[in-house]
C-alpha cells in the first residue's frame, strides 16, 4: 500500500468513530489529501459523509468513514 494511503487510513482508524475529516480555509482549493481521500473512497475503503460549511465565508469541511474493507485494506498491509 501507498505511504500515503495508509497514513489516511489509520489517521481514521485511529478515531473512535472510525472518521477523517478535512478543512478548507477561505479562498483556498482542498489540501492535496482531499484528493486521496477521494480516490480511498472510490475504491471503497472509505465512505463519504458529506460537506458542511465552516464558520468563515467559504470555508468547508468534509469527512469520511473507514469502511470494512478499509480496515482489511490496512492490516493486509
Amino acid at each position: 500500500m501507498i505511504d500515503h494511503r495508509r497514513r489516511l487510513l489509520s489517521r481514521a482508524a485511529l478515531t473512535e468513530e472510525g472518521c477523517i475529516t478535512l478543512q478548507r480555509e477561505p479562498d483556498r482549493g482542498w489540501p492535496g489529501d482531499h484528493s486521496r481521500l477521494c480516490a480511498l473512497e472510490n475504491d471503497g475503503h472509505l465512505l463519504f459523509l458529506g460537506e458542511e460549511p465552516g464558520s468563515r465565508p467559504g470555508s468547508a469541511s468534509a469527512a469520511w468513514r473507514i469502511t470494512a474493507q478499509g480496515r482489511a485494506a490496512l492490516q493486509q498491509g
